[in-house]
C-alpha cells in the first residue's frame, strides 16, 4: 500500500521539529510526509530542508496567510498525492512509533479509520520541547502510567497497545472523527470533492468531511489502542458559531459532494447533477 501522511502545518517549528523526528523513527518507513503549509513564514520551509537532509520523503505546499484556510492546503495536498491511502494530521501531533504501521494494518475497503491522540499537560509539554523527556519515553508503559497518575497526561489510555483482539473488540464502540488522525482511501476522499473551503476559520471542516464520507456510503473504523498520537499542549481553541451554523445549513442540503472543495467552482453544476443521480 502506498502511504502519504498529509500534515497540515502552520509556524510553530519548535513543536514541529519534535514531530518530524517521530516520523524519522517510525517502525515502517515506507511512507511519505506532504507539509502543507498554511501560510507560514519561512522557518517551516526551513524545517522541510533540513529534514529532508536527514531522510525523510517530504514534499512541500504553502499557500499565502489569508487567515485559518486549512481545508484549502489540504485539498491541494489531496489532489497533487500520488499514494493509495492518505494520514491526515497535524504538525502539532507527535506520531508514536507504530503510527503508520497501524494505520496500514487498520485500513479497510470501504471504511476510513477514526485516529485519536493522546493530550500532553503543560508540564509535560514544556519537558519535551526542552529536549529534558526524549520523545522515545513516549514509548514506555511505565512512562505512560507514571505520567497518567502524575498529571502529565490526558487520556493516556489511548497510548496502551492491547493484544490486537482485544484493540479491535474496543474499535466496535462509534467514535467521532478527529482532523488531527485520519486515514481514509485517497479515490474516496476525492469522490466526495475533498474537504469543503467555505469553512474557514477553526472548526467544522473535519466534522463535515466525516458526514460526507458516511453519506458517501463509507463505514467508519475507530483505532483505539492503535495509531496513536501525541499532542503537545496549547490553549484550547473552540468551533465558531458561524462553522456551526454552516454544518447545519449543509447537513440540510444533503450534497455530500461539496462544490467547494477541490474540483474548481466551475464545476459546481457538475458536481451538483452528480449529487441527484
Amino acid at each position: 500500500m502506498n502511504i502519504e501522511v498529509i500534515m497540515a502545518a502552520y509556524n510553530n517549528p519548535e513543536t514541529m521539529a519534535l514531530v518530524l523526528d517521530g516520523y524519522l523513527r517510525q517502525g515502517d518507513s515506507e511512507f511519505s510526509l506532504c507539509i502543507a503549509d498554511d501560510g507560514s513564514d519561512g522557518r517551516i520551509r526551513k524545517l522541510v530542508d533540513d529534514y529532508c537532509e536527514k531522510g525523510l520523503s517530504l514534499r512541500y505546499i504553502w499557500q499565502e496567510d489569508d487567515g485559518f484556510r486549512k481545508a484549502r492546503v489540504v485539498n491541494e495536498a489531496i489532489a497533487t498525492s500520488s499514494a493509495e491511502y492518505l494520514i491526515l494530521t497535524d504538525n502539532d501531533c507527535i506520531p508514536a512509533v507504530h503510527f503508520v504501521r497501524d494505520h496500514k494494518r487498520w485500513a479497510r475497503p470501504g471504511q476510513f479509520v477514526a485516529g485519536r491522540r493522546v493530550d500532553t499537560k503543560l508540564s509535560l509539554a514544556r519537558r519535551l520541547l526542552a529536549r529534558e523527556t526524549p520523545i522515545s519515553r513516549l514509548d514506555s508503559f511505565g512512562f505512560l502510567v507514571w505520567q497518567a497518575v502524575a498529571g502529565g497526561l490526558k487520556r493516556a489510555e489511548i497510548a496502551l497497545r492491547p493484544p490486537e483482539r482485544l484493540a479491535e473488540m474496543w474499535a466496535r464502540r462509534p467514535m467521532a472523527l478527529l482532523g488531527a488522525n485520519i486515514g481514509v482511501w485517497r479515490e474516496d476522499i476525492l469522490a466526495i470533492n475533498g474537504f469543503d473551503t467555505q469553512f474557514q476559520g477553526y472548526g467544522g471542516e473535519e466534522v463535515d468531511l466525516e458526514w460526507r464520507l458516511k453519506a458517501y456510503g463509507l463505514r467508519s473504523r475507530p483505532a483505539r489502542g492503535r495509531a496513536c498520537l501525541y499532542h503537545i499542549y496549547h490553549p484550547e481553541r473552540t468551533v465558531t458559531d458561524t462553522a456551526r451554523v454552516m454544518l447545519e445549513q449543509k447537513r440540510q442540503k444533503g450534497r455530500y459532494v461539496t462544490p467547494y472543495g477541490i474540483f474548481s467552482l466551475e464545476m459546481e453544476e457538475e458536481v451538483q447533477s452528480k449529487n441527484a443521480t
